[in-house]
């Protein structure tokens, strides 16, 4: 099983086996721009993990395209040198994450991360619960080796009632407050926030750049359009937009 892992760094659990992954986004830090502060709080945590084996599980929330999923594909590029590897895990799959310490526990010579990506839950899932309680520890212990990462869009995992004392219960209470507690099993929850309008430019400009675009007046107006015909401005939208100008011109 070491040979599986010295090779190879990443990794999908059918919930039974580790499928090899060899074609992933190879993310450098330097692509990331506009999530300083994030990157700094989860490279910090990683760089615990790896050099001292401690570590908290990461929660990375907000709005799609922000450049979460984006930021633990920058972890694997960066870090598999120093035996960081990473296992997307399918949040139906839960039940069977025991098989999988198995798997891991005797790896010592790796740090593995569990990605849960874009997770969430409605109020009926019997999936949080088995998460929740996956996540605060049953009779075995989750391996030193492993840590939790997942991404959300939402903050508290699942959607949010609003009550109050005269129209709900105060059993509805506790069932909304136990599943929105979910999230309080991370130790780190990082927020991802819509981009200010100068960080999306420059997103622009790296990517038109990398497209061999050339800057031209009244680029920047174009960009904002683009961005406003798609919801608003992210990183993604930024990328589109090169790649929209590279096939259809001006």
């Amino acid at each position: 099983m070491e040979d599986l892992f010295k090779d190879c760094y990443a990794f999908r659990w059918d919930g039974s086996h580790l499928e090899e992954i060899h074609f992933y986004e190879k993310v450098k830090s330097s692509d990331l721009i506009g999530i300083d502060e994030q990157k700094k709080l989860v490279i910090k945590n990683i760089e615990s993990f790896i050099n001292e084996g401690i570590a908290l599980n990461m929660l990375l929330w907000g709005e799609r395209g922000c450049g979460k999923s984006s930021l633990v594909n920058m972890l694997l590029n960066e870090y598999h040198n120093k035996g960081l590897r990473i296992i997307e895990f399918s949040q139906e799959k839960i039940e069977t994450i025991y098989q999988l310490f198995k798997i891991l526990r005797p790896q010592e010579k790796h740090r593995f991360i569990l990605f849960f990506d874009d997770i969430s839950f409605d109020d009926q899932d019997i999936f949080y619960r088995k998460f929740k309680s996956i996540m605060e520890g049953g009779l075995e212990s989750k391996p030193t080796n492993i840590i939790y990462v997942a991404t959300s869009n939402k903050r508290h995992l699942i959607t949010d009632k609003v009550f109050d004392t005269e129209s709900v219960s105060h059993y509805d209470r506790d069932e909304i407050n136990e599943a929105i507690s979910l999230y309080a099993r991370f130790g780190l929850v990082i927020g991802f926030y819509p981009i200010k309008r100068n960080t999306y430019l420059d997103i622009c400009k790296k990517y038109m750049k990398e497209y061999g675009i050339e800057e031209w007046e009244g680029w920047e107006k174009e960009a904002e359009s683009f961005a406003i015909n798609r919801g608003g401005r992210t990183g993604r939208v930024a990328k589109q937009f090169a790649i929209y100008k590279k096939i259809f011109g001006n």
